[in-house]
């Protein structure tokens, strides 16, 4: 090998800290990884622990769905109840406070 082509000590030596500051960007990367693998495991086995106690067995994602969009829709009707019981206080409340205006 001549010596032109032998590689400058310096040019080696970038190389290898810039192949180290690569091996330890990888290796952080990698625990993150983990980490948020961890922390998804996690949230799934709680997620699966939830469905467990409400009696939904794996596989009934659409049943689930179903009940979530009828429980949505109950919600709302119920709401609605409540705004117009609302609605019909106020209004009794007013002519309870007019007719009591009136016998005094």
């Amino acid at each position: 090998m001549s010596e032109s082509e032998t590689p400058d000590a310096a040019a080696v030596a970038r190389e290898l800290e810039s192949l180290e500051r690569a091996v330890v960007a990888l290796i952080e990367e990698l625990d993150s990884l983990r980490r948020r693998v961890a922390a998804a495991e996690d949230r799934s086995g709680d997620l699966q622990r939830t469905l467990e106690a409400s009696g939904v067995r794996p596989g009934e994602s659409a049943d689930l769905e179903r009940r979530l969009s009828e429980l949505t829709s109950e919600n709302r009707r119920l709401r609605e109840v409540i705004e117009r019981a609302r609605e019909k206080a106020d209004h009794m409340r007013s002519r309870l406070i007019v007719m009591e205006d009136e016998s005094v």
